[in-house]
Protein backbone atom coordinates (compact mmCIF):
# COMPACT_ATOMS: atom_id res chain seq x y z
CA UNK A 1 0.00 0.00 0.00
CA UNK A 2 1.06 3.84 -0.86
CA UNK A 3 1.68 5.59 2.49
CA UNK A 4 -0.56 8.81 2.30
CA UNK A 5 1.19 12.07 1.81
CA UNK A 6 2.73 13.70 5.00
CA UNK A 7 0.81 16.89 6.10
CA UNK A 8 1.47 19.40 8.43
CA UNK A 9 -0.27 18.86 11.66
CA UNK A 10 -3.30 21.20 11.58
CA UNK A 11 -2.59 22.86 14.59
CA UNK A 12 1.00 24.03 12.54
CA UNK A 13 -0.79 25.02 9.43
CA UNK A 14 -3.50 26.72 11.54
CA UNK A 15 -0.23 28.80 12.94
CA UNK A 16 1.50 29.20 9.57
CA UNK A 17 -1.69 30.92 8.69
CA UNK A 18 -2.31 33.01 11.57
CA UNK A 19 1.23 34.10 11.06
CA UNK A 20 0.96 34.81 7.32
CA UNK A 21 -2.17 36.93 8.19
CA UNK A 22 -0.21 38.84 10.91
CA UNK A 23 2.76 39.45 8.11
CA UNK A 24 -0.05 40.20 5.36
CA UNK A 25 -1.48 43.14 7.95
CA UNK A 26 1.86 44.41 8.44
CA UNK A 27 2.48 45.86 5.39
CA UNK A 28 5.67 43.79 4.81
CA UNK A 29 6.09 42.13 1.34
CA UNK A 30 5.07 38.44 1.36
CA UNK A 31 8.73 37.62 0.59
CA UNK A 32 10.09 39.15 3.10
CA UNK A 33 7.66 37.77 5.29
CA UNK A 34 8.30 33.84 4.43
CA UNK A 35 11.93 34.91 4.96
CA UNK A 36 10.93 35.44 8.46
CA UNK A 37 9.01 32.14 8.63
CA UNK A 38 11.67 30.31 6.77
CA UNK A 39 14.07 31.55 10.06
CA UNK A 40 11.67 29.99 12.48
CA UNK A 41 10.99 26.79 10.80
CA UNK A 42 14.87 26.26 9.64
CA UNK A 43 16.28 24.51 12.20
CA UNK A 44 13.26 21.76 12.42
CA UNK A 45 12.41 18.85 9.90
CA UNK A 46 10.38 21.58 7.77
CA UNK A 47 13.37 23.95 7.64
CA UNK A 48 14.41 22.61 3.84
CA UNK A 49 10.77 22.87 2.77
CA UNK A 50 10.16 26.24 4.14
CA UNK A 51 13.12 27.36 1.99
CA UNK A 52 11.69 26.07 -1.02
CA UNK A 53 8.31 28.10 -0.19
CA UNK A 54 10.13 31.30 0.47
CA UNK A 55 12.49 30.61 -2.79
CA UNK A 56 9.73 30.44 -5.13
CA UNK A 57 7.65 33.49 -3.61
CA UNK A 58 10.98 35.68 -3.73
CA UNK A 59 11.38 34.97 -7.40
CA UNK A 60 7.66 36.11 -8.17
CA UNK A 61 5.96 32.61 -7.63
CA UNK A 62 1.92 32.81 -6.03
CA UNK A 63 1.86 31.59 -2.40
CA UNK A 64 -0.42 28.74 -3.49
CA UNK A 65 2.04 27.28 -5.84
CA UNK A 66 4.71 27.51 -3.97
CA UNK A 67 2.72 25.71 -1.02
CA UNK A 68 1.36 22.92 -3.27
CA UNK A 69 4.88 22.21 -4.38
CA UNK A 70 5.84 21.76 -0.85
CA UNK A 71 3.66 18.91 -0.50
CA UNK A 72 3.08 19.56 3.11
CA UNK A 73 0.16 21.46 2.86
CA UNK A 74 -3.32 20.21 2.29
CA UNK A 75 -4.58 20.44 -1.50
CA UNK A 76 -7.53 22.32 0.14
CA UNK A 77 -5.31 25.01 1.91
CA UNK A 78 -3.45 25.31 -1.43
CA UNK A 79 -6.91 25.86 -3.67
CA UNK A 80 -8.32 28.43 -0.67
CA UNK A 81 -4.96 30.33 -1.24
CA UNK A 82 -5.50 30.42 -4.82
CA UNK A 83 -8.88 31.54 -4.27
CA UNK A 84 -7.72 34.30 -2.04
CA UNK A 85 -5.08 35.19 -4.39
CA UNK A 86 -7.53 35.84 -7.18
CA UNK A 87 -10.05 37.40 -5.52
CA UNK A 88 -7.65 39.75 -3.49
CA UNK A 89 -8.67 38.40 -0.27
CA UNK A 90 -5.98 36.52 0.74
CA UNK A 91 -5.79 37.70 4.28
CA UNK A 92 -9.73 37.33 5.05
CA UNK A 93 -9.66 33.55 3.64
CA UNK A 94 -5.71 32.98 5.67
CA UNK A 95 -7.88 34.05 8.84
CA UNK A 96 -10.71 31.51 8.31
CA UNK A 97 -8.20 28.82 7.16
CA UNK A 98 -6.74 29.72 10.54
CA UNK A 99 -9.59 29.16 12.36
CA UNK A 100 -10.59 25.75 10.19
CA UNK A 101 -7.54 24.66 10.99
CA UNK A 102 -7.59 25.54 14.47
CA UNK A 103 -10.99 23.21 15.06
CA UNK A 104 -9.64 20.59 13.67
CA UNK A 105 -6.83 19.67 15.65
CA UNK A 106 -9.55 20.39 18.56
CA UNK A 107 -11.17 17.67 17.56
CA UNK A 108 -7.96 15.58 15.87
CA UNK A 109 -6.69 15.62 19.98
CA UNK A 110 -10.55 14.97 21.32
CA UNK A 111 -10.35 11.40 19.54
CA UNK A 112 -6.76 11.13 19.82
CA UNK A 113 -7.36 11.15 23.58
CA UNK A 114 -10.60 8.99 22.97
CA UNK A 115 -8.77 6.21 21.98
CA UNK A 116 -5.42 6.70 24.02
CA UNK A 117 -7.10 6.51 27.75
CA UNK A 118 -8.58 3.12 26.68
CA UNK A 119 -5.73 1.47 25.28
CA UNK A 120 -3.43 2.85 28.58
CA UNK A 121 -6.33 1.39 30.53
CA UNK A 122 -5.61 -2.01 29.18
CA UNK A 123 -2.14 -2.29 28.84
CA UNK A 124 -2.19 -1.75 32.50
CA UNK A 125 -4.86 -4.31 33.25
CA UNK A 126 -2.17 -6.51 31.16
CA UNK A 127 0.31 -5.70 33.42
CA UNK A 128 -1.65 -6.10 36.67
CA UNK A 129 -3.13 -9.57 35.23
CA UNK A 130 0.64 -10.51 34.28
CA UNK A 131 2.29 -10.35 37.79
CA UNK A 132 -0.79 -11.91 39.50
CA UNK A 133 -0.48 -14.88 37.01
CA UNK A 134 3.39 -14.73 37.04
CA UNK A 135 4.49 -14.14 40.23
CA UNK A 136 1.58 -13.57 42.53
CA UNK A 137 -0.04 -17.56 42.10
CA UNK A 138 2.84 -19.48 42.09
CA UNK A 139 3.99 -17.97 45.33
CA UNK A 140 0.55 -18.65 47.36
CA UNK A 141 0.45 -22.42 45.15
CA UNK A 142 4.22 -22.98 46.44
CA UNK A 143 2.59 -21.78 50.26
CA UNK A 144 -0.22 -23.81 50.11
CA UNK A 145 2.04 -26.82 49.01
CA UNK A 146 4.29 -26.17 52.41
CA UNK A 147 1.40 -26.43 54.60
CA UNK A 148 0.33 -29.34 53.56
CA UNK A 149 -2.70 -28.31 51.38
CA UNK A 150 -4.37 -31.02 49.28
CA UNK A 151 -4.08 -29.24 45.69
CA UNK A 152 -5.75 -32.27 43.70
CA UNK A 153 -9.42 -30.79 45.41
CA UNK A 154 -11.23 -27.49 45.29
CA UNK A 155 -8.18 -25.36 46.15
CA UNK A 156 -6.29 -26.25 43.69
CA UNK A 157 -9.32 -26.09 41.08
CA UNK A 158 -9.75 -22.22 42.12
CA UNK A 159 -6.13 -21.79 41.75
CA UNK A 160 -6.13 -23.44 38.06
CA UNK A 161 -9.15 -20.83 37.42
CA UNK A 162 -7.38 -18.22 38.66
CA UNK A 163 -4.20 -18.73 36.05
CA UNK A 164 -6.00 -19.82 33.33
CA UNK A 165 -8.75 -16.94 33.44
CA UNK A 166 -5.54 -14.52 33.62
CA UNK A 167 -4.11 -16.26 31.11
CA UNK A 168 -7.07 -16.02 28.89
CA UNK A 169 -7.39 -12.16 30.12
CA UNK A 170 -3.58 -11.75 28.60
CA UNK A 171 -3.85 -13.61 24.89
CA UNK A 172 -7.18 -11.61 24.43
CA UNK A 173 -5.69 -8.12 25.90
CA UNK A 174 -2.71 -9.16 23.37
CA UNK A 175 -4.85 -9.96 20.15
CA UNK A 176 -6.24 -6.53 20.68
CA UNK A 177 -3.40 -4.79 20.97
CA UNK A 178 -2.16 -6.29 17.92
CA UNK A 179 -5.45 -5.52 16.13
CA UNK A 180 -4.61 -1.85 17.14
CA UNK A 181 -0.96 -2.07 15.69
CA UNK A 182 -2.30 -3.58 12.14
CA UNK A 183 -5.65 -0.86 12.25
CA UNK A 184 -2.48 1.91 12.69
CA UNK A 185 -0.45 0.62 10.12
CA UNK A 186 -3.56 0.21 7.62
CA UNK A 187 -4.28 3.97 9.01
CA UNK A 188 -1.21 5.39 7.58
CA UNK A 189 -0.59 3.57 4.71
CA UNK A 190 -3.93 4.03 2.98
CA UNK A 191 -6.49 2.14 4.53
CA UNK A 192 -8.76 4.80 6.19
CA UNK A 193 -11.69 4.71 3.89
CA UNK A 194 -11.91 1.05 4.16
CA UNK A 195 -11.50 1.16 7.95
CA UNK A 196 -13.70 4.45 8.47
CA UNK A 197 -16.89 2.43 6.51
CA UNK A 198 -16.06 -0.85 8.40
CA UNK A 199 -16.58 1.41 11.79
CA UNK A 200 -19.29 3.19 10.61
CA UNK A 201 -20.89 0.16 9.71
CA UNK A 202 -20.20 -1.72 12.84
CA UNK A 203 -20.87 0.71 15.42
CA UNK A 204 -24.06 3.35 15.01
CA UNK A 205 -22.79 5.81 17.63
CA UNK A 206 -19.30 6.01 14.97
CA UNK A 207 -21.36 6.53 12.40
CA UNK A 208 -22.82 9.57 13.77
CA UNK A 209 -20.51 10.98 15.19
CA UNK A 210 -18.59 10.63 10.88
CA UNK A 211 -21.85 12.41 9.97
CA UNK A 212 -21.30 15.39 12.41
CA UNK A 213 -18.14 15.53 11.28
CA UNK A 214 -18.77 15.43 7.80
CA UNK A 215 -21.87 18.14 8.57
CA UNK A 216 -19.41 20.40 10.30
CA UNK A 217 -16.69 20.24 7.45
CA UNK A 218 -19.32 20.72 4.81
CA UNK A 219 -20.50 24.00 6.48
CA UNK A 220 -17.18 25.37 7.17
CA UNK A 221 -16.42 24.99 4.10
CA UNK A 222 -19.49 26.59 2.13
CA UNK A 223 -18.84 29.74 4.09
CA UNK A 224 -15.03 30.02 3.86
CA UNK A 225 -15.74 29.55 -0.07
CA UNK A 226 -18.48 32.25 0.00
CA UNK A 227 -16.85 34.80 2.37
CA UNK A 228 -14.01 34.87 -0.18
CA UNK A 229 -15.92 36.20 -2.72
CA UNK A 230 -16.17 32.86 -5.05
CA UNK A 231 -19.60 30.85 -6.05
CA UNK A 232 -21.28 28.13 -4.11
CA UNK A 233 -20.59 25.67 -7.33
CA UNK A 234 -16.66 26.16 -6.50
CA UNK A 235 -17.28 25.02 -2.45
CA UNK A 236 -19.37 21.43 -3.90
CA UNK A 237 -16.86 20.43 -5.72
CA UNK A 238 -14.53 20.61 -3.01
CA UNK A 239 -16.21 19.19 -0.31
CA UNK A 240 -16.60 15.43 -1.30
CA UNK A 241 -12.60 15.26 -1.37
CA UNK A 242 -12.88 16.69 2.44
CA UNK A 243 -15.11 14.35 4.18
CA UNK A 244 -14.15 11.39 6.33
CA UNK A 245 -15.13 8.45 4.48
CA UNK A 246 -16.99 7.31 1.76
CA UNK A 247 -20.51 7.17 3.01
CA UNK A 248 -20.65 11.46 3.53
CA UNK A 249 -18.68 11.70 0.32
CA UNK A 250 -21.11 10.29 -1.52
CA UNK A 251 -24.04 12.67 0.30
CA UNK A 252 -21.71 15.29 -1.02
CA UNK A 253 -21.79 14.34 -4.46
CA UNK A 254 -25.59 13.80 -4.65
CA UNK A 255 -25.77 17.88 -3.16
CA UNK A 256 -23.55 18.87 -6.22
CA UNK A 257 -25.74 16.87 -8.96
CA UNK A 258 -28.96 18.11 -7.42
CA UNK A 259 -27.41 21.40 -7.23
CA UNK A 260 -26.19 21.39 -10.77
CA UNK A 261 -29.73 20.21 -12.09
CA UNK A 262 -32.06 22.25 -10.11
CA UNK A 263 -30.48 25.52 -8.66
CA UNK A 264 -31.75 25.16 -5.65
CA UNK A 265 -29.39 24.91 -2.59
CA UNK A 266 -31.76 24.05 0.14
CA UNK A 267 -33.60 21.88 -1.84
CA UNK A 268 -30.10 19.76 -2.98
CA UNK A 269 -28.74 19.80 0.69
CA UNK A 270 -32.40 17.83 1.28
CA UNK A 271 -32.00 15.20 -1.24
CA UNK A 272 -28.67 14.38 0.09
CA UNK A 273 -29.63 14.34 3.59
CA UNK A 274 -26.46 16.06 5.09
CA UNK A 275 -28.27 17.97 7.28
CA UNK A 276 -30.82 17.62 10.37
CA UNK A 277 -34.38 19.20 9.26
CA UNK A 278 -33.90 21.80 11.96
CA UNK A 279 -30.70 23.25 10.35
CA UNK A 280 -32.28 22.86 7.51
CA UNK A 281 -35.17 25.33 7.96
CA UNK A 282 -31.42 27.65 8.58
CA UNK A 283 -30.34 27.00 5.51
CA UNK A 284 -33.77 28.10 4.21
CA UNK A 285 -34.11 31.32 6.00
CA UNK A 286 -30.74 31.88 5.10
CA UNK A 287 -30.72 31.77 1.69
CA UNK A 288 -33.76 33.68 0.94
CA UNK A 289 -32.08 36.40 3.03
CA UNK A 290 -28.72 36.73 1.62
CA UNK A 291 -26.77 35.47 4.66
CA UNK A 292 -26.22 31.61 3.30
CA UNK A 293 -22.25 32.46 4.26
CA UNK A 294 -23.22 33.51 7.82
CA UNK A 295 -25.65 30.44 8.48
CA UNK A 296 -23.72 27.97 7.71
CA UNK A 297 -20.51 29.05 9.56
CA UNK A 298 -23.32 28.80 12.58
CA UNK A 299 -23.99 25.65 11.35
CA UNK A 300 -20.21 24.39 11.62
CA UNK A 301 -19.83 25.77 15.66
CA UNK A 302 -23.00 23.69 16.22
CA UNK A 303 -21.71 20.59 14.25
CA UNK A 304 -18.48 20.74 16.05
CA UNK A 305 -19.55 20.93 19.77
CA UNK A 306 -21.59 18.25 19.00
CA UNK A 307 -18.51 16.25 17.57
CA UNK A 308 -16.59 17.13 20.46
CA UNK A 309 -19.31 15.74 23.02
CA UNK A 310 -20.08 12.58 20.62
CA UNK A 311 -16.55 11.95 21.55
CA UNK A 312 -16.94 12.66 25.14
CA UNK A 313 -19.85 10.44 25.30
CA UNK A 314 -18.06 7.30 24.13
CA UNK A 315 -15.44 7.80 26.22
CA UNK A 316 -17.40 8.01 29.38
CA UNK A 317 -18.95 4.42 28.04
CA UNK A 318 -16.02 3.13 27.47
CA UNK A 319 -14.07 3.65 30.82
CA UNK A 320 -16.45 2.34 32.96
CA UNK A 321 -16.70 -0.73 31.22
CA UNK A 322 -12.90 -1.08 30.75
CA UNK A 323 -12.95 -0.87 34.70
CA UNK A 324 -15.54 -3.07 35.09
CA UNK A 325 -13.76 -5.69 33.00
CA UNK A 326 -10.50 -4.61 35.00
CA UNK A 327 -12.47 -5.57 38.24
CA UNK A 328 -14.14 -8.45 37.58
CA UNK A 329 -10.83 -10.00 36.21
CA UNK A 330 -8.73 -9.52 39.50
CA UNK A 331 -11.59 -9.99 41.78
CA UNK A 332 -11.60 -13.49 40.03
CA UNK A 333 -7.62 -14.29 39.99
CA UNK A 334 -7.99 -12.79 43.99
CA UNK A 335 -10.42 -15.16 44.74
CA UNK A 336 -8.35 -18.52 43.52
CA UNK A 337 -6.23 -17.71 46.28
CA UNK A 338 -8.59 -15.99 48.84
CA UNK A 339 -10.89 -18.74 49.36
CA UNK A 340 -8.28 -21.57 49.43
CA UNK A 341 -6.62 -19.84 52.28
CA UNK A 342 -10.07 -19.28 53.64
CA UNK A 343 -10.32 -23.25 53.47
CA UNK A 344 -6.91 -24.02 55.35
CA UNK A 345 -7.64 -21.61 57.70
CA UNK A 346 -10.81 -22.97 58.49
CA UNK A 347 -9.72 -26.67 58.95
CA UNK A 348 -6.34 -25.24 60.75
CA UNK A 349 -8.97 -23.73 63.31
Amino acid sequence: MKRQKKELPSMEVSLFCQQTVMILQSGIPLYDGMEVLYRNYEKTEYGAVFEGICAHVREGGSLHEGLKQSELFPDYMCYMVQVGEMTGKLEEVLEALGSYYEREDKIQNSVRSAVLYPLVLTVMMAVVIAILVIRILPVFSQVFQSLGTDLSGMAGTLLSGGVLLGRAVLVVVGVLLAAALVLYLLWSFGGRDVLLRMAGSICLPVRRLMEKQAAHRFASVVSMVLASGYHLEHALELIPDLLPDERNKEKARRCRKAMEESGDFPLALEEAGIFAPLHMKMIQVGTETGQTGQVMSRLSSIYENQVDEGIQNLVSWIEPALVAVLTLVIGGILLSVMLPLVSIMTSIG
